[in-house]
């Protein structure tokens, strides 16, 4: 989420809000969301996600659903970010179309 987050070279005050939310509602504590917050200052970690999900298509699939939740995509720099990382977790356009509607992304 926060990597998306950054796709387009910020952090604006309501993608921060809905990050911090879906923390609070996945009950992290304090420290959890101190450290999420000082992640989100740190440069993007598109690669380390990548092989994170390597040989794991669910994790694969959630990455990209959390970085759908995390973000709206208004931006070329966002639409980008989601298609490098798509592309890099081996989704089919299929996939990520099923996602998408999933987290009620408008079609584009």
């Amino acid at each position: 989420m926060i990597n998306a987050a950054k796709a387009d070279g910020k952090i604006d005050e309501g993608e921060a809000h809905r990050i911090v939310g879906k923390l609070q509602e996945a009950g992290a504590d304090a420290d959890g969301q101190r450290y999420v917050l000082e992640q989100m200052r740190r440069p993007m970690e598109t690669e380390k996600l990548i092989a994170a999900a390597e040989g794991h298509p669910n994790l694969a699939a959630q990455l990209y659903a959390a970085s759908l939740m995390a973000i709206e995509v208004d931006t070329p720099a966002e639409k980008a970010y989601l298609a490098n990382l798509a592309s890099g977790l081996g989704l089919a356009p299929a996939v990520t179309q099923r996602i998408e509607e999933m987290v009620g992304l408008q079609p584009r």
